[in-house]
């Protein structure tokens, strides 16, 4: 009995910390500024002011979901936003993105058909 309570509690552990594919508008407003904003929400990347907590392969990851300029909006000199799929693994309680393993720059068009996301824009004239 007291075995298989501790394979529940590593079973558990695992599943609140699992690799998934999140896909949305990628938002990097101001420097040091970045979320991901899907179905579930807006999930923290990294915040000015606080550490950034993504390794070097996540980050670079990160900046080629953003890199094709024709599907980048830029709302601020050389921040803006694109349409993204991001591999990720999650903090869900605290809605903050801690690894990324593989990222997708998507067309515009694919986050402006979502119906779930298109309210979210991340444009501030809207």
């Amino acid at each position: 009995m007291r075995f298989l309570i501790v394979i529940l509690g590593m079973l558990s552990a695992l599943t609140a910390i699992a690799e998934e594919t999140r896909c949305g508008w990628l938002e990097n407003p101001s420097p040091a500024n970045m979320w991901l904003i899907d179905r579930d929400g807006s999930w923290d990347i990294s915040v000015q002011g606080t550490p950034n907590i993504l390794d070097d392969k996540s980050m670079e990851l990160l900046y080629q979901a953003t890199a094709n300029e024709n599907e980048f909006v830029r709302t601020n000199q050389n921040y803006g936003f694109s349409c993204s799929c991001l591999t990720v693994d999650l903090d869900k309680e605290k809605n903050l993105i801690i690894a990324i393993y593989k990222s997708k720059q998507l067309p515009l068009k694919k986050c402006l058909e979502d119906i779930s996301i298109t309210k979210d824009i991340p444009l501030r004239f809207k």
